[in-house]
């Protein structure tokens, strides 16, 4: 119900701008379909400079359960513990799961469907949105936003599941990563506990406008990791940092690139009222409005509406039904 005013404002940026629906991802034309959740993510992050990711490797569906732990088991001997699977189809952190034991291989690996990344997990903390967009050759940060995990707070008494499950933003996602805690710790009263370490709001993150932490370096270095791809010029790109002084030096890890379906997270902080909200979220339709125009002419091999539609209606079933046996609440 919140996005649907969104499309609306965006159906007439597109006729303001003469540029139709199906062109949009035009934006983003090096990417599937301007990386709108339909392709592969994989492929999205092949797309850039690898120095800026952590090792990653992707991980067939046509191989036996034997040949999937094989070769995570080969990467893990490469570059250790802890390691990150994630769906190849995945959004909104569904699909997620983390191997820090050869038991979590054994127990993951014949639960993936479909095609699966694997990634060298950062243990750093510090985790940001930054939105970005070029037009007409000329780079902008246009957002910032803070990733607040969740986290809980002792009481002396209660066990960490009780603790969770009280937390104001709890939903049965938060499975996802409860199954990989002692949930039945106790912590000492005022203790603090983070839970989660998804990076998504469906998990519990808080996100919050942080235009503060905008500095020249940061932005120096999120122009130099997209300049190397001309054809990348709508969207946000989600990076893990050591702490808030290194991410406004411009030392980052990416995690993920979002296209042309990206939200500007920052316009979900709670200091801002739907009004506010909408203000920041039909800004950036106008923009995307905007740069396809710019590179509508640009050559792309487009499914139809109905192609795109069934296609993300195939991706949500796989993806929802993979959540579902990672939280060990599927067949």
């Amino acid at each position: 119900m919140f996005e649907a005013p969104f499309y609306v404002y965006l159906g007439l940026q597109c006729l303001i701008n003469r540029v139709s629906v199906r062109n949009l991802v035009k934006a983003n034309y090096a990417l599937d379909h301007g990386e709108i959740g339909i392709g592969s993510k994989y492929v999205s992050q092949m797309a850039f400079d690898q120095a800026f990711f952590m090792p990653t490797i992707l991980i067939e569906d046509d191989i036996s359960v034997d040949e999937k732990k094989q070769q995570i088991y080969d990467f893990i001997k490469e570059h250790g513990y802890p390691a990150i699977l994630k769906s190849d189809v995945g959004c909104v952190g569904k699909g997620i799961c983390k191997l820090s034991s050869e038991d979590d291989v054994e127990a993951k690996a014949s639960l993936l469907l479909g095609k699966y990344i694997l990634q060298k997990f950062t243990d750093n903390p510090y985790e940001c949105g930054v939105f970005f967009v070029r037009q007409h050759g000329v780079p902008r940060v246009t957002g910032i936003n803070m990733k607040h995990f969740p986290s809980v707070i002792g009481n002396g008494k209660d066990d960490l599941m009780t603790l969770a499950k009280r937390h104001r933003r709890f939903t049965d996602h938060w499975y996802a990563f409860l199954q990989t805690m002692d949930t039945t710790q106790v912590l000492a009263k005022g203790q603090e506990k983070r839970l989660s370490f998804i990076g998504s709001h469906t998990l519990g993150c808080k996100f919050t406008d942080d235009e503060h932490l905008r500095t020249p370096e940061l932005e120096a270095a999120i122009f130099k990791f997209f300049e190397s791809q001309p054809g990348y010029n709508f969207g946000r790109l989600d990076v893990k940092c050591e702490n808030e002084e290194a991410f406004k030096r411009g030392e980052f890890v990416v995690i993920e690139v979002n296209g042309v379906a990206s939200l500007p997270t920052h316009m979900f902080d709670p200091k801002f009222n739907v009004f506010q909200a909408y203000r920041i979220f039909f800004e950036h339709a106008k923009y995307l409005a905007q740069v396809a125009k710019e590179h509508a002419k640009k050559p792309m091999d487009l499914l139809s509406y109905r192609g795109v539609i069934n296609k993300a209606s195939q991706n949500q079933a796989l993806l929802n039904r993979v959540h579902q046996r990672l939280m060990g609440r599927g067949e």
